[in-house]
C-alpha cells in the first residue's frame, strides 16, 4: 500500500473515533485516551497526524456545520414561500437533518450552547456559514413584510442575533441533565417562537 493511501486511510481512522467521542461526550469529558482505547488507536499515531486533541475536535466541529449548511441550503429551495409555514419548515429541516445524522447532534448543541471557552474563536469562524445562511433566511422573510415604521431590516437582525446569544447561555442553565435530543428539540421551538413572536410581536386583537 502506498504511503500516502495508508496516511489517508489512518487519518481518516482517527476522525471516526474521534467523532465518535466527541459525539457521545462534551469537550470536557472526551479524550484522546479514549479514541485510543476504543478504537486500538496509538497515541503516537494521532500524534503523528494531528496536533492535539483542539485540532481533533474543531475538525469534527467543522464536519458537522458544513454538513448542516450544505443540508439546509438545499432544503430552503422547495420552502413555501408564506413566511410562517417557510419558518417551520426551516426548522423542521435542521431538525431532520439531526435525526439523519445523529453522530452530529451531541456537537452540534455543545458548539453552539456550551462551547469550550479557549476556541470560541474558532468555533465562531466555523461556524460562520451557517450563521450567515441563518441570517439569509431571516432577511428573506423579513424583507417580504412591512415593518413598522422607523425599524429596519439590519436592526431586526441584529438585535435577534444578540437575544439569541443571551438565550443560549441561560438556555443551557436549566438544561442540565436532558438529553441532546430533548436539547436540541425544545431549543429549535423555541427559536422558532422567538422568531415568531419577532415578527408579530406579542399582542393580539384587544379585548
Amino acid at each position: 500500500m502506498k504511503r500516502e493511501k495508508k496516511n489517508l486511510q489512518s487519518r481518516q481512522r482517527i476522525f471516526e473515533g474521534a467523532l465518535k467521542e466527541f459525539s457521545a461526550k462534551s469537550y470536557a469529558e472526551a479524550s484522546l485516551n479514549n479514541i485510543c482505547n476504543d478504537n486500538d488507536i496509538s497515541k503516537g499515531i494521532i500524534y503523528h497526524h494531528f496536533k492535539d486533541k483542539d485540532e481533533l475536535y474543531l475538525l469534527c466541529v467543522k464536519e458537522c456545520f458544513d454538513a448542516l449548511t450544505a443540508y439546509l441550503s438545499d432544503a430552503i429551495k422547495t420552502l413555501n414561500e408564506a413566511v410562517e409555514e417557510h419558518l417551520r419548515g426551516y426548522f423542521d429541516a435542521r431538525l431532520r437533518f439531526f435525526s439523519e445524522n445523529p453522530l452530529y447532534l451531541n456537537l452540534f448543541c455543545n458548539a453552539i450552547i456550551n462551547p469550550p471557552v479557549h476556541l470560541l474563536n474558532a468555533i465562531s469562524e466555523i461556524k460562520s456559514d451557517f450563521d450567515t445562511l441563518n441570517i439569509s433566511v431571516l432577511t428573506a422573510l423579513l424583507e417580504r413584510v412591512s415593518l413598522r415604521p422607523g425599524v429596519t431590516v439590519s436592526e431586526v437582525v441584529e438585535d435577534f442575533r444578540t437575544y439569541q446569544d443571551f438565550f443560549n447561555a441561560r438556555y443551557l442553565s436549566i438544561q442540565q441533565g436532558c438529553s441532546a435530543e430533548s436539547i436540541l428539540h425544545d431549543h429549535e421551538e423555541r427559536c422558532h417562537r422567538q422568531l415568531k413572536m419577532l415578527l408579530y410581536g406579542v399582542i393580539g386583537c384587544e379585548k
